[in-house]
């Protein structure tokens, strides 16, 4: 069945009705920001495959309230409401997205508290999604607060982690995939045999060792949990660190490479008018808590933390929400964004920035997270509000024009699982006349109630990407160099990388390719493109939607001037493909659609 949809157009370039700031404005014409509740988990994910970003957030009113699911149509969101995935009317937290089936389908767990079922979502395609009743997670009533999927046994099958801060014995949960959309519940071992009101979850490999470690904050000022993976399913507990032994009222946790050193950091935030913790990664599980600087000097009622390079100059820095204050205040609260001065100085430092609605909004944020919803290179943020149990959501589009230069990427999986989870991806570029190494990881979820698949890099004034180095949670590395800049691309594990660029400038400069017709098409659609340069060899192959490649159509030296190739699909199935031209160093990729 089709799902049922309510559609509220938003015109990016003729918007009218917008907050504006110095770096962000904030769209109020849009059924994100429109639609109100007790809202919780924000969740950038592309559940329809078209290459842009899509967004989940979920509701958590103690008597029960339905999510909502917002499908992007080119930066037009419409509201789905037909669907079981928005009809739960359950109180829930947390969310995480993964294809657990390897189908090539983003599929959904939601997780709730007040002692009610978790839910287990098949994403089917065409929109549609299908709860899973008998899966073992949906049949398990808990007072979960957030849910993460890792494959921690390297299987290639995406596992689930759900934390619970309430009940008889407040333990957490393991659910290990074992295929065919199957899991089993771990009921030994050390990540799920404690106890004690746990709040956030990761699955980070913190090590370098491609596999996934677990770390778990904690509130009611207990210390947070660390387990290292040995290994073949075995966790061994970590308490000897900084990480474990400053206890807090902890929500959240966010990692990442925030001082462009190869390896991953965290920042913990921490309620009750406390101040946060801000620890770097020395190694081998040590790490240094910083004890200086506007990330971990101000107190607050902080929740949800994440990282994201939001003015593109390379390096990452930090937005903190703020939600709830005690019994019998009233005052909102406004949210916090850290800019990293590590590029402009040399050494990681952070400025609070103070100007602009993005700081000035205030309410509650439960959770929030970054993602470049428009396609336009740089990061935009959605955020889950809360005060008075019905606040209207946020929508702020990023308006910052520097010039600085980017990349969004996005890894599938084949021997690793096909979300590409735990991947690591590092860029090389020179920036303001310094090579510069920049890492990042595929998290099942940051910042506790966030979560984005899709990896965004700033590049300063780079020219062009030196390297590209994918990670692979298989221990499989591909390397990419001379890299274009401000593009979207796919990378496939074992395969190749295809821009999904609507249009790249740069591009332009060696060959023009233009939009095959007919499209959508049945089975026969031409294609054509213009050489501006002799003796390069051309490249013309036709990917599927998961990139996959199916046919190519040209490879061989061509000369200056204007070629047609005709491309028939009788024998393929319906649906998006891609066609990418490469002539050197430079290529394109356009979609197209077979409709049978």
């Amino acid at each position: 069945m089709k799902p049922i949809i309510t559609i509220i157009l938003l015109n990016l370039f003729f918007i009218s009705n917008i907050v504006r700031s110095q770096d962000f404005i904030k769209i109020t014409d849009s059924i994100v920001g429109l639609d109100s509740g007790a809202s919780r988990s924000v969740n950038w994910i592309d559940f329809d495959n078209d290459n842009d970003l899509d967004l989940f957030i979920s509701n958590g009113l103690n008597t029960g309230q339905n999510n909502f699911l917002y499908r992007n149509d080119n930066g037009v969101f419409v509201k789905i409401t037909g669907q079981s995935i928005v009809q739960d009317n359950l109180p829930s937290d947390g969310a995480s997205w993964g294809d657990y089936n390897n189908d090539g389908l983003t599929d959904l767990c939601v997780v709730n508290w007040y002692n009610k079922i978790k839910l287990l979502y098949l994403n089917t395609g065409n929109g549609n999604f299908i709860f899973q009743s008998d899966a073992v997670m949906s049949q398990d009533p808990s007072y979960s607060e957030t849910c993460t999927w890792g494959d921690y046994d390297n299987d290639g099958l995406l596992d689930l982690f759900v934390t619970n801060s309430a009940g008889s014995n407040h333990r957490n949960f393991l659910y290990r995939n074992t295929g065919n959309g199957e899991f089993q519940k771990m009921d030994t071992g050390v990540v799920i045999s404690e106890t004690g009101f746990s709040r956030g979850a990761n699955w980070v490999d913190i090590d370098n060792d491609r596999d996934l470690d677990l770390f778990v904050t904690r509130e009611s000022n207990n210390n947070n949990f660390l387990y290292r993976n040995d290994g073949a399913g075995s966790f061994t507990k970590i308490t000897s660190t900084p990480l474990t032994s400053n206890g807090g009222e902890s929500w959240s946790a966010s990692w990442g490479d925030y001082d462009n050193d190869g390896d991953l950091d965290v920042v913990v935030s921490n309620y009750g008018n406390q101040k946060n913790f801000l620890y770097r990664n020395d190694g081998n599980f040590t790490f240094t808590r910083i004890l200086d600087g506007p990330v971990v000097n101000e107190s607050g009622y902080n929740a949800v933390t994440g990282w994201g390079d939001y003015d593109n100059d390379g390096d990452l820095d930090l937005f903190i929400s703020q939600a709830y204050v005690p019994p019998g205040f009233t005052q909102k609260l406004v949210n916090k964004l850290f800019k990293n001065m590590l590029i402009e100085t040399g050494s990681p430092s952070f400025e609070k920035v103070t100007d602009g609605i993005l700081v000035n909004d205030s309410g509650y944020t439960y959770g929030f997270a970054w993602g470049d919803y428009d396609n336009d290179g740089d990061l935009d943020i959605a955020t889950a509000n809360t005060f008075g149990e019905n606040q209207r959501n946020g929508l702020f589009k990023n308006e910052l024009t520097n010039g600085n230069k980017w990349i969004n990427i996005k890894c599938v999986g084949v021997v690793t699982n096909r979300s590409a989870i735990g991947t690591k991806v590092r860029v090389k570029a020179n920036i303001n006349g310094n090579s510069v190494w920049q890492m990042q990881e595929i998290d099942g979820q940051s910042g506790y109630c966030g979560q984005n698949l899709q990896l965004h890099f700033g590049l300063g004034n780079a020219a062009v990407i030196d390297s590209m180095k994918v990670e692979w949670q298989s221990g499989t590395d591909q390397v990419f160099t001379n890299v274009p800049v401000n593009q979207s691309v796919s990378i496939t594990e074992n395969g190749t990388i295809i821009s999904v660029n609507e249009n790249n400038s740069i591009q332009k400069k060696t060959f023009n390719l233009y939009q095959n017709y007919p499209n959508p098409f049945n089975p026969e659609t031409v294609i054509k493109y213009e050489l501006v340069n002799s003796g390069n060899n051309v490249k013309l192959k036709i990917y599927d939607a998961l990139g996959n490649e199916v046919r190519t159509l040209v490879n061989g030296v061509q000369r200056e001037g204007s070629y047609e190739v005709s491309f028939n699909a009788n024998d393929l199935p319906s649906g998006v493909y891609y066609y990418k031209l490469e002539t050197g160093i430079f290529f394109e990729t356009k979609k197209m659609f077979l409709v049978k």
